[in-house]
């Protein structure tokens, strides 16, 4: 089947960090290709839907993208792909129309695991054969997505299953990337909403016969076990991305956990709510959009050269300050400033060749916590320089590095993004 071929020579690129946007501007050009763009949404419930059965942050997402003009994309997956189309009415009565077609599985783990009797999402993407359009095979080769939007992980955690968690993560994420064999194609894995552990005891049992804690007589403990898991395995996300985007992988990192808060964003303690799915909503379309209109960074280095000017004229006096700026993309951001002035003096009939002295003077920044491109001071452009490290689109030297990490863990990662938008906004 073709797939769709991207657009060259848009010019726009938009920082995807929640609500921190740089340099916006989406055209309604940028899908239309001969081809929709396929998206599959695959996950567990909460990509499913869970609460009040109207397809969860789908919607918002199919919004949010036709409000920046992307309309030209499909929707697939097995389930509810038997129309195009579907309605729902927000509560300030706006009617969304969106495609709620997606791989959703209400309780499935990453993977099907000994003495676990929850279906496992591999297994029902590779080992299942679907039938659509005259195609028959597994999932990804029936459906033929350009961009996958993975979130699944968060019933491993409810179920304790936190041994091995990552590895059964990578070992699905290897089986899905040969599957994107086309220019343009895209996994974007994201991270798992954290759980509210007072209000969803009920369900996280194995914690009591797996690690002897009791919520009774130790809630604080309790809930610190849950919520140690829930941030080792988020944080391990960003670092698997981050490894396979080092080799070269079509992968990209999502932060769905920034985005839905533990006390307002959740309906039952696990699953979003309304509010929590329209904030997914719009983290997902952010980070695809960004994709589909950024343009490949480029490197401009400005040089300049002294030269030698030969004047003859009638008594004239000359002065000329020049200032110049040399751009570079070395990895230590730094500004040299160039100040040449050269005085020419030049009497009747007479000749003079004038030359120039130059003064160099490099002046160091102050450094502080968040100042990633080491200018001196905390802007947006930060977040930007460490968005597009965390994309492996450019590195970061040891002492961006060392500005970078932001929440004391020893490592640069999407949850130093997170607290870097938060530093912003306040």
């Amino acid at each position: 089947m073709m797939k769709f071929r991207w657009i060259s020579g848009i010019t726009a690129f938009c920082l995807a960090v929640s609500a921190i946007c740089v340099g916006t501007h989406f055209s309604a050009a940028t899908a239309s290709a001969e081809e929709p763009i396929r998206i599959l949404a695959m996950g567990d419930s909460i990509t499913d839907g869970y609460i009040n059965g109207d397809n969860g942050y789908r919607k918002y997402f199919c919004y949010d993208m036709q409000q920046k003009g992307i309309t030209n994309f499909d929707m697939v997956g097995p389930q509810n792909n038997w129309t195009n189309t579907a309605t729902y009415t927000m509560s300030d009565g706006t009617v969304i129309t969106y495609d709620p077609a997606h791989a959703g599985y209400s309780g499935y783990t990453i993977q099907k695991t000994d003495g676990s009797s929850r279906s496992g999402l591999r297994e029902t993407i590779f080992d299942t054969t679907y039938y659509d359009s005259n195609t028959s095979g597994n999932m990804l080769e029936v459906y033929d997505p350009n961009i996958i939007m993975l979130q699944i992980g968060t019933n491993d955690v409810l179920d304790a299953c936190n041994d091995g968690i990552t590895d059964r993560l990578e070992s699905l994420i290897d089986a899905i990337l040969p599957y994107l064999d086309e220019d343009g194609d895209m996994l974007f894995v994201s991270t798992i909403p954290d759980i509210d552990v007072a209000q969803r005891l009920d369900w996280l049992g194995a914690y009591t016969w797996k690690y002897g804690l009791d919520y009774t007589s130790d809630p604080e403990t309790f809930t610190a076990k849950v919520q140690e898991s829930i941030d080792t395995y988020n944080q391990s996300i960003a670092e698997l991305v981050a490894k396979k985007q080092a080799a070269g992988e079509k992968i990209r990192f999502a932060d769905v956990h920034s985005v839905v808060d533990v006390q307002t964003g959740l309906q039952d303690g696990v699953h979003p709510n309304e509010a929590g799915y329209a904030c997914m909503g719009e983290h997902w379309a952010d980070l695809i959009s960004s994709y589909l209109t950024e343009t490949p960074s480029t490197s401009t280095t400005t040089t300049t050269a002294t030269t030698t000017s030969e004047t003859t004229e009638t008594t004239t006096t000359t002065e000329t300050t020049s200032l110049t700026t040399e751009s570079t993309t070395e990895t230590t951001s730094e500004t040299t400033t160039e100040s040449t002035t050269s005085e020419t003096e030049t009497s009747a009939e007479e000749t003079t060749i004038s030359t120039s002295e130059t003064t160099v003077t490099t002046t160091e920044p102050t450094s502080q916590k968040g100042d990633v491109n080491l200018d001196g001071t905390v802007q947006i452009a930060d977040a930007v320089k460490l968005f597009r490290y965390l994309l492996g689109e450019e590195p970061l030297s040891a002492a961006a590095y060392d500005q970078a990490e932001l929440t004391g863990d020893g490592l640069v990662n999407g949850f130093d993004l997170a607290f870097l938008k938060q530093q912003l906004f306040r």
